[in-house]
């Protein structure tokens, strides 16, 4: 069984790694259309407190019309999701993986495709944000 997250640590805080990660994005031709601090959203809500999570919706109007032309059903698990989670002294950087999602939901070959080529861009964002040395910009 595929594993539904890929991950990667930042060595930034959250700000600069939420930063990063929106400049990688938009290289892509991703924008992220919400944010969603659940640990804000839980204390507001439960006066519960957690380590800093925040949901990323994240989308690209090309991929997102491909999938909804081959699949209407497909608006189920639009838009991807990017996880930044706070660990014991570090923070991760987590796709929820287009391919495994898609597979599972939609066994289509050319969601199959489509699910191929939007995690290997979405990976490559968090690779680029997350690197040490990184501008967040596409290479080349």
């Amino acid at each position: 069984m595929a594993e539904l997250g890929l991950q990667r640590e930042s060595p930034w805080d959250e700000a600069t790694t939420l930063e990063k990660l929106t400049r990688a994005l938009q290289a892509r031709g991703f924008g992220i259309l919400a944010t969603l601090r659940v640990h804000e959203i839980l204390k507001e809500k439960t006066g519960t407190e957690i380590p800093p999570l925040v949901i990323l919706d994240v989308c690209a109007p090309r991929y997102a019309l491909r999938a909804l032309t081959v699949h209407r059903g497909s608006a189920l698990v639009l838009p991807c999701k990017i996880v930044l989670t706070q660990e014991p002294g570090r923070l991760m950087v987590v796709l929820q993986r287009p391919t495994v999602v898609l597979d599972r939901l939609f066994p289509e070959p050319a969601l199959r495709h489509l699910g191929i080529e939007v995690e290997q861009e979405l990976a490559e964002a968090i690779t680029a944000a997350t690197a040490p040395d990184s501008g967040a910009g596409r290479a080349g």
